[in-house]
């Protein structure tokens, strides 16, 4: 059964058991099974139903950067890199967004100040009760000692802890001097620690993205692969292979699923600490791993690795070996040479794709682009015209 086929049967399931399954390499398995795992199983799973190939489809299209055209597709091809992205570079703005519910984010975040104060808190206290004890003891220690920073009597746990609240208190300063109200102005920073701290979290790693077939139409005909304008790598897993291990380890297929897991309590708790490999996996087990079932049909695998250098040059990252290109059938006859010519230089097999004439999915063209009198004659006439 192929994925289509599973999207078919996923969706006639009742609507409420679809919310308790998911995609994962193209199988249908229970959500709960899969949550249930934990990390390392799910990483043992990866490893057992890891594909022996996957694709990256390129767009072959430039870009002006600091006056110069560059075409990093063509830089791939070349140097058998892939490139490391954040998730706010994604088409889908949703993807890797881990779950943090504002609400539950503000009672736990009022709640560590009230420890760092030593005010003692009840389970039952709503989170409006708990944030005017915070505010009456900020605004007692303003009046007395002109800073909110005395109140934070409790001894920090960490450097980290120590700073934050430091960081807590200048911005609570500013806003509300800014907005002569000590209730607004809690909100407000509140809101921004929030905000503050999703954005951190999607840049606490970057990916690449990889596919399990030459033949989508829909990766072929989207902006992955310019229309059918572009070209398709494929790689050759090597598990056994030491030059390739941290790759190898960090290669997980996506969980296409429709509920999202709420993450809030188990990643708030890291905020002003150090990551650790714990919280690591979670966000990418539950974040970066995880995508909206509309997406399924990329049946998508990735390659996870902790944020590292600032230089945007040290996120190309060598990839397994290349062992096939995929030429896209409205590539213009000029930039088709251009692919042709280096994968002769890099002793690479190239072939074209064309429209499949029985189901709506690319396959092999029947004629090698070097002997194709359509290719030949598009070259020729490329050529005249640059003349």
């Amino acid at each position: 059964m192929n994925i289509d086929e599973l999207l078919i049967s996923l969706r006639q399931i009742a609507p409420q058991l679809a919310t308790s399954y998911c995609v994962v390499n193209g199988a249908i398995m229970p959500l709960n099974e899969v949550e249930n795992m934990g990390c390392k199983d799910f990483w043992l799973l990866s490893k057992f139903s890891m594909p022996s190939k996957l694709y990256k489809y390129f767009p072959n299209t430039s870009k002006i950067e600091d006056g110069k055209e560059i075409n990093y597709s063509i830089q791939a091809l070349r140097n058998n890199t892939v490139y490391m992205q954040t998730p706010n570079e994604f088409d889908d703005v949703y993807d890797s967004d881990i779950n943090i519910d504002f609400l539950e984010y503000e009672r736990l975040r009022l709640t560590e100040y009230c420890r760092r104060c030593k005010i003692e808190i009840k389970d039952s206290f709503s989170t409006v009760e708990i944030g005017n004890l915070l505010i009456q003891a900020l605004f007692t220690e303003l009046n007395a000692t002109g800073s909110f920073e005395p109140a934070f009597i409790e001894e920090p746990r960490s450097e980290n802890e120590k700073l934050s609240t430091k960081l807590f208190c200048l911005k609570l300063t500013k806003e509300t001097n800014r907005l002569h109200d000590l209730g607004p102005a809690l909100a407000n920073v509140i809101r921004s620690d929030y905000e503050q701290y999703c954005l951190r979290l999607k840049n606490t790693f970057r990916t690449s993205c990889f596919a399990t077939t030459p033949y989508s139409q829909l990766m072929w005909g989207g902006s992955y692969a310019d229309c059918h304008k572009g070209f398709c790598v494929e790689y050759t897993i090597l598990p056994t292979d030491d030059r390739y291990k941290e790759i190898y380890l960090n290669l997980f297929p996506m969980v296409y699923c429709k509920t999202r897991p709420n993450m809030t309590e188990r990643i708030a708790k890291f905020q002003d600490a150090e990551i650790t490999m714990d919280a690591l996996r979670d966000i990418y087990f539950h974040g970066a791993l995880r995508k909206s079932i509309d997406w399924a049909f990329q049946n998508e695998w990735r390659l996870l690795l902790p944020m590292g250098q600032k230089n945007t040059s040290d996120f190309n990252m060598e990839f397994f070996p290349i062992t096939k290109v995929f030429l896209g059938n409205r590539m213009s006859p000029k930039k088709r040479y251009e692919i042709i010519e280096i994968c002769k230089e890099r002793n690479i097999p190239y072939v074209g794709v064309m429209r499949n004439p029985d189901v709506f999915e690319m396959q092999d063209c029947r004629i090698k682009c070097d002997d194709c009198p359509k290719y030949k004659s598009g070259l020729e006439a490329e050529d005249n015209k640059a003349q």
